[in-house]
């Protein structure tokens, strides 16, 4: 805004001079001011100097303490009469200044005259209850005058607790070292990690980070951070924040000059790469010395930007996003295909991809591409040529397609120098994220808020757009975030921008197959290529109803004299299922299927049928009688089987007769008329009247067990004689493993 105000006065003065003879240059100037908003530079941080920074003193590393800040500054004190420097600077003291409506910095004082030496004291850190401080000082603090710029004299770290308001009980740190400096302490938020700047032996360059561990009470030995945050140069003032990250000043790693403010965090217990605040924080001067709320949304940083250590306050105007994930495209096409497994060729058939939107493609392998997320039936059918119907289904799938989630950038991929480009970030898919706010960065050093924005470029170039969502506070404060970037290309003309499209067109890859994609899933619901010989057979359906339909119906009739027809109940489907035919192979049923078409069942199909389900579904039909008239079986009060139950028990010797390993448990019950024990008796004879049944029919003994459970498993209320009915029951149970 300065500089508009500036031109202002400009364009101002030029009218009063010369008009006429200034028009070109007014134009000019006037055009500079109109654009000065879209071509100005958005900066994610505003800073103001902090009012208790003066314009003479030093004042530097600020941390919150109570409802204050406090700070290191060489300004001058009456408490003590300390050392100068040769400059004719005091040496540095801690500081207090409660935050207010009305600071400045006449109203900071010493912090306690307990922690004051006539040497340099500070910077600090606090635990959370503020009562326990660790500070850096010189180690020798009652050396000569002469002592006072002695290279011997290194700093150390120190602690201190309070006690009725009054700093006592100070302690040097176990690992302070005569040969070595330990400076610029920072505690981490829970007290059990202390942060420390250290030129000990055996670090990567002139000062690294270390931390040390608070460990069956007492701080273990301290580790360096590593390659990744330390360097060839400098390193110092920690700052740990409740949010996890560590924010440290550095003059080795990449910045804008000489001292800048780095952050960095662990992931799975390594240090990611040192993210560089934005300007306006660092500066091309020493910047250090950074404290924040736990979502560095305001402030305070050291800046040497002013000639002499300055306290800044910071707030931030638009968020800074690290190790974003590259933009996946979301792929909507797939290869299908299967196994021919019988050869159709000698049939009038045809294999056909129904993908369940409509569209059907002819093949055993199939491109297809999905309108989008959802869920999809798939089915590979084998279809009669003479009349357009499924014959047989050889595999049917379920397969759910979804976006991938992430944050999603909807733009072009290539742009013209000049012209607008829209980016949306409403598609993005993030079900458990709770969007706030939308931030961009396009790469080109602006920024913008909001889902739908529009950019334009004013230099060809690759750019890294970026895509920041933060998400609302949690119950702890943090704002969550998350990022996505994608490059966009900018070219100088249409004629390039051409170009760009027909290279990357011959560059796209080839459609995965269903099986290599990540973001669907393919779920086989019957194949026949997974079906075990001999387990399955397949059959004509003539008809399928939810509804029985009597076998003496005249709707069979065309078929009566020359198929027996069968009806099974499909528990699965809760349908009727009416077949004629069997065959051990599928293309041999196409004979009785052709002449069942013919005949006016024009909605025939082949349907397989595994035998195991098969004797399931009748033994459920045998049970659903057997509930209905348990009565009728069994003389009353008796195990004796009644000749009505003669019927179903031949149906059961038949079945097991088909079925050679099949092994059931003849599982009994009763109501709870009587004692439990007399019906647990009652139930275990009449199981076992069962079983001698179906012995006598030269049944193996060994693949039956009687089990009478009495009334221990009803299923029923007994309170009723309908409930006590159903509750006196038989059951037939599959107990192959």
């Amino acid at each position: 805004m300065n500089l508009i105000i500036q031109l202002m006065f400009l364009v101002h003065d030029i009218f009063k001079i010369e008009k006429m003879r200034n028009e070109f240059i007014l134009f000019l100037l006037v055009t500079c001011l109109i654009n000065y908003s879209s071509w100005g530079q958005t900066e994610s941080y505003s800073v103001r100097l902090a009012p208790f920074s003066s314009n003479k003193y030093d004042e530097f590393s600020p941390v919150y303490y109570k409802d204050g800040i406090v700070f290191c500054s060489n300004r001058r004190n009456d408490v003590f009469i300390t050392y100068s420097t040769p400059k004719k600077k005091e040496l540095f003291n801690i500081y207090y200044i409660e935050l207010g409506d009305s600071v400045s910095w006449e109203n900071s004082g010493i912090l306690s005259k307990n922690l004051m030496t006539n040497f340099n004291d500070g910077p600090v850190t606090f635990n959370k209850d503020g009562n326990v401080i660790y500070y850096s000082r010189n180690n020798k603090v009652k050396d000569k005058m002469r002592d006072v710029f002695d290279p011997k004299n290194k700093l150390g770290i120190y602690s201190a607790e309070m006690t009725n308001g009054i700093w006592t009980n100070i302690k040097p740190f176990k690992y302070n070292n005569p040969g070595y400096s330990l400076t610029t302490p920072g505690l981490a938020p829970d007290g059990k990690r202390l942060y420390f700047a250290s030129d000990m032996p055996g670090g990567f360059g002139g000062a690294d980070l270390y931390y040390c561990e608070w460990n069956n009470n007492d701080w273990d030995e301290p580790v360096n951070l590593g390659q990744k945050i330390n360097t060839k140069g400098n390193e110092a003032y920690p700052f740990a924040s409740k949010s996890g990250e560590l924010y440290f000043s550095s003059d080795g790693q990449k910045g804008l000059g000489k001292k800048d403010i780095f952050f960095s965090r662990q992931v799975e217990g390594e240090w990611i790469t040192p993210i560089h605040l934005d300007p306006p924080i660092n500066s091309k001067e020493d910047d250090f010395g950074l404290v924040t709320d736990i979502n560095l949304e305001e402030g305070y940083f050291s800046s040497h930007r002013k000639k002499t250590d300055d306290i800044f306050n910071f707030k931030t105007e638009i968020h800074q996003f690290y190790n974003c994930d590259g933009l996946q495209e979301n792929h909507y096409c797939f290869l299908f295909y299967d196994e021919g497994f019988p050869d159709v060729d000698t049939l009038p058939l045809r294999y056909e991809w129904d993908f369940g939107d409509g569209e059907k493609v002819v093949g055993l392998e199939a491109e297809h591409c999905f309108p989008g997320p959802g869920k999809y039936s798939v089915q590979l059918n084998i279809v009669d040529n003479n009349t357009g119907n499924t014959f047989f289904t050889q595999s049917s799938y379920e397969f759910e397609l979804e976006d991938i989630e992430q944050p999603f950038i909807n733009s072009t991929d290539a742009g013209i120098v000049g012209n607008k480009i829209k980016y949306d970030g409403l598609k993005t898919n993030l079900p458990d994220f709770d969007i706030a706010d939308y931030i961009w960065n396009f790469g080109d050093g602006f920024k913008a808020t909001g889902p739908v924005v529009d950019h334009t470029y004013r230099k060809k170039g690759e750019y890294i757009v970026q895509l920041g969502l933060l998400g609302e506070k949690d119950s702890l404060g943090v704002i969550p975030k998350t990022c996505v970037y994608k490059k966009i290309n900018i070219l100088e003309d249409y004629q390039a921008l051409a170009m760009h499209i027909a290279r990357e067109k011959g560059e796209i890859e080839e459609i995965p197959e269903v099986e290599e994609s990540e973001q669907s899933e393919l779920n086989t619901l019957y194949s026949l290529g997974e079906e075990k010989e001999g387990d399955e057979v397949f059959r004509v359906q003539i008809l399928a109803s939810d509804k029985q339909v009597a076998i003496d119906s005249g709707f069979f009739d065309p078929l009566r004299n020359t198929y027996e027809i069968n009806e099974n109940y499909i528990y699965s489907d809760s349908i009727y299922s009416y077949t004629v035919g069997e065959e051990s192979n599928f293309l041999a049923t196409y004979p009785i299927y052709n002449d069942v078409v013919s005949r006016g069942f024009s909605d025939a199909r082949v349907k397989s049928y595994i035998l195991a389900d098969l004797t399931e579904e009748e033994l459920k039909e045998i049970n659903k009688e057997f509930e209905e008239f348990a009565d009728a079986y069994f003389e009353f009060d008796n195990y004796k089987i009644s000749s009505a139950s003669y019927p179903i028990l031949d149906k059961i010797v038949q079945i097991m007769n088909e079925n050679p390993s099949l092994k059931l448990e003849i599982a009994a019950h009763t109501d709870n008329i009587g004692s439990f024990e007399y019906n647990m008796n009652l139930s275990q004879r009449r199981a076992q009247s069962i079983v001698n049944y179906l012995v006598v029919k030269e049944i193996n003994p060994e693949r039956l067990k009687g089990k009478g459970y009495g009334e221990s498993r009803p299923v029923a209320s007994n309170n009723t004689e309908e409930g006590r009915k159903m509750n006196r029951r038989i059951e037939f149970i599959i107990i192959n493993e």
